[in-house]
């Protein structure tokens, strides 16, 4: 489900110096056009017509998906960042829940396919943050390599799909969380990016705690557990 973004709703700025710009993307905006997209405003847009500076984008999250995007305000900025954006220099870290129950932490080092059908390296690490019985996981993910839906995908071939993935997840746990929950975005968040900064030789850390609405989500699913368990 596409969420309705405002049109002159403020995007939250987390970071910002003179070479970058981290901002707290909302569910339901794209970080930038592309040519098969029809959306009329997205990310990118809405945060240069704000800050008034020429952006250059350093990656993405998916359209549903919320937390943290870093753009360059210069090309030699965006290029020294990218030199080191798969090094062990910069570090990317999710909070998802995912159906059923995981234990102990974990990594998934298995191909994925692009759109060419041609098969790529994908890595992601996760480890546990909070179980809610045999029903679903809070998980801290972090990714080596930045496939195409990965970590949606990684879960999914697991059988531990995200809560409201449409794309890869599972529609009985989808509609459970709608029916009950009223709940109706993935509850995948970018809530925390390290990176060495290249001009400044110093580490920068940015955090995005959890939006209202997956706090709300966690807490109800939370109390349904604690009463399923004194019956």
């Amino acid at each position: 489900m596409k969420e309705q973004i405002e049109k002159n709703q403020e995007i939250e700025v987390l970071f910002e110096d003179d070479h970058y710009i981290s901002v707290n993307k909302p569910s339901g905006l794209l970080v930038h056009a592309y040519k098969e997209s029809t959306d009329t405003t997205n990310l990118m847009q809405k945060l240069r017509a704000q800050c008034g500076k020429y952006l250059y984008p350093l990656h993405r999250i998916d359209r549903p998906v919320s937390g943290i995007v870093t753009f360059a305000f210069s090309s030699e900025a965006a290029s020294k960042l990218k030199e080191i954006w798969h090094t062990k220099k910069v570090v990317k870290e999710y909070l998802a829940l995912v159906k059923g129950k995981i234990d102990e932490p974990g990594t998934f080092n298995f191909d994925l396919t692009n759109d060419n059908k041609v098969k790529q390296s994908a890595i992601t690490h996760y480890k546990v943050e909070q179980g809610f019985g045999e029903w679903n996981t809070l998980v801290r993910v972090s990714i080596e390599t930045g496939r195409k839906h990965q970590i949606r995908r990684h879960f999914s071939r697991r059988c531990h799909q995200i809560v409201g993935d449409t794309a890869h997840g599972k529609g009985k746990l989808n509609r459970l969380f709608r029916e009950h929950y009223d709940f109706h975005r993935i509850f995948l968040h970018s809530e925390f990016f390290k990176f060495h900064h290249p001009f400044k030789d110093e580490l920068i850390e940015i955090s995005c705690p959890l939006p209202t609405d997956l706090q709300k989500v966690l807490a109800q699913v939370d109390k349904n557990l604690a009463e399923f368990n004194k019956n």
